[in-house]
């Protein structure tokens, strides 16, 4: 898990991820995803188990979710990823995939939905990402 994850960390330079204890079997890692949002990402052997992502101001832990209703949307979405990137054979693959999507929320608050074109739609940015193209879409847009 580590040599995956220092890679990962590595591959992008806007989003810093730490491994508080390193050799552990279920690791938990947290990231920090430029200053746009933070998360913490819980797995099983190289299999991730769990996501939340919160905002910055906000205490990381795997317990509780975000006060704030763009980062639940967040979270959802992560966890949907989690699922679809899911591979028990090509682990490593799925880590890495899911890390890639992941990155893309760099510019949560700053690129318009690719189907509408607006910034907000229900007082909220484009919280859906793409699993192929990455492309930024409302709940609403995404279909």
């Amino acid at each position: 898990v580590e040599n995956v994850i220092n890679t990962i960390d590595r591959s992008f330079a806007d989003m810093k991820i730490t491994l508080p204890r390193p050799f552990a079997t279920n690791a938990v890692v947290q990231i920090s995803l430029g200053h746009v949002l933070k998360a913490v990402v819980a797995f099983k052997g190289l299999m991730i188990e769990w996501v939340v992502v919160k905002g910055h101001g906000e205490v990381l832990d795997l317990w509780t979710e975000s006060r704030h209703k763009v980062f639940r949307k967040v979270t959802e979405n992560a966890q949907a990823a989690m699922l679809h990137f899911y591979s028990p054979t090509l682990p490593e693959l799925a880590v890495r995939s899911f890390m890639a999507w992941f990155h893309s929320f760099i510019n949560l608050f700053s690129e318009a939905c690719k189907r509408c074109g607006n910034h907000l739609h229900n007082t909220l940015p484009p919280t859906w990402r793409d699993f192929r193209t990455l492309e930024p879409f409302h709940e609403e847009c995404k279909q």
